[in-house]
């Protein structure tokens, strides 16, 4: 007994040593090593300023072998140039390019820290969940002891009571061990998440509150189903097609196709000058073979602006739905919330617990019904802080990269 009491003492000290708490800060912080925003980085990362070569397509070294002799050789260097117009447009596609995948990256950024805000507040709420629980689970074993005392004294209590008292400890008990499940499970998600073996403590930290949630819904008077940065967005890639269009119309004008300079050993008897020459080629204008990929990309770029007005007008309903839902539990927990503190006001559990000789069960009884409302308060609390949580992600509010967003007041 005394080794495994050793044991015990030595993994609880190494655990308390080496097991940090984990805060709702730090958690949002490690955001960022996120698989997902690394590689939208390296992405944004990769595509660099152009540094074509103005008007230069590309140079060419030829070589032609007369008869299969060795020695009658030509050769030919060839120096190809771009269509006008077609460095300047590749150079803006790149540019429009690399805006486009920073605000890939911000709209991404703003998908995990929704993930990880609606993590944190089931988290806590289940947390707060869970004391409630285990306070009603006693509660509820007292008033099984205490109707089976009462069966024994008085023999009224039938074993039906006391059935259907067991049959709520166990509904208790079960609800116990899935909210324990869930915690146990976003847990290792957390963990996951941070790659670090830490507890998070994020219940033991002020978050939020519901009044400066409602002071929030009231402030959003205007509605809008596209955020800031999603219609820079939306305007950045109307833009970059444009670039595209301009980008292959400018190839298309590719009039001077190359010059060359050639050199024919077969003139090696005579003056080597004489091998020499110069060649050049001209696409002449009028014939294109271009058009259905230019039609293509003007095409996808009005599909483009019309597929964005259309999910602009599904997120404003989006947003006026959460809202007014929003609004509507909050009405429900103040209503809930005044009849308990009415309750309490009022004293009457103080007042039942000082008559001498009072039916337990009375005392028992009114603590149930205290616990079902703060059950209840706790539940209504986590549709909120949910409902909170997809509100400002719908409206764009995590594209900075907020990390204090639930513990602020959003005013």
């Amino acid at each position: 007994m005394k080794k495994f009491f050793s044991i015990f003492f030595i993994f609880f000290l190494f655990s308390s040593l080496f097991c940090e708490d984990l805060t709702i800060a730090q958690y949002i912080e490690s955001a960022q090593n996120d698989p997902r925003l690394k590689s939208k980085k390296a992405m944004s990362d990769s595509i660099e300023n152009s540094n074509d070569t103005p008007g230069i397509k590309g140079l060419e070294f030829r070589s032609e072998t007369g008869n299969f002799d060795i020695m009658e050789q030509k050769y030919a260097l060839r120096l190809y140039f771009k269509g006008f117009g077609e460095t300047k447009s590749s150079r803006e596609f790149i540019k429009n390019m690399q805006n486009l995948h920073k605000l890939e990256y911000a709209s991404a950024r703003s998908d995990v820290l929704f993930e990880r805000y609606s993590t944190i507040v089931t988290y806590i709420q289940h947390k707060k969940e869970l004391k409630i629980i285990d306070s009603m689970r006693e509660l509820l074993y007292d008033k099984l002891a205490v109707t089976t005392k009462m069966g024994e004294i008085t023999g009224e209590t039938t074993e039906i009571d006391k059935m259907d008292i067991d049959d709520k400890i166990t509904e208790i008990e079960m609800r116990k061990i899935e909210l324990e499940s869930t915690l146990e499970s976003i847990e290792t998600l957390i963990k996951n998440d941070t790659g670090a073996d830490k507890i998070p403590v994020f219940e033991r930290e002020k978050i939020v509150s519901v009044d400066d949630i409602e002071k929030f819904a009231e402030s959003l008077t205007e509605i809008h189903g596209a955020s800031k940065a999603e219609n820079d967005y939306q305007t950045l890639r109307s833009i970059v097609a444009q670039n595209e269009i301009a980008l292959e119309e400018a190839k298309e004008r590719d009039w001077l196709k190359y010059i060359s300079l050639e050199y024919d050993t077969d003139h090696r008897n005579d003056k080597p000058s004489r091998g020499f020459s110069i060649g050049f080629a001209i696409s002449i204008p009028g014939f294109k073979n271009n058009q259905s990929s230019l039609v293509k990309k003007k095409l996808k770029s009005l599909e483009l602006a019309s597929d964005f007005n259309m999910q602009k007008r599904f997120r404003e309903a989006e947003i006026m739905t959460a809202l007014l839902m929003l609004k509507r539990e909050i009405k429900q927990y103040k209503m809930l919330l005044k009849r308990k503190e009415e309750g309490e006001k009022s004293n009457i559990f103080a007042k039942y617990s000082s008559i001498e000789g009072l039916n337990p069960m009375m005392v028992i009884k009114l603590k149930e019904k205290i616990l079902k409302k703060d059950l209840k308060l706790a539940e209504l609390e986590l549709k909120i802080y949910e409902k909170y949580i997809s509100l400002a992600y719908l409206l764009g509010l995590y594209e900075d990269g907020n990390s204090n967003f639930l513990s602020g007041k959003s005013e």
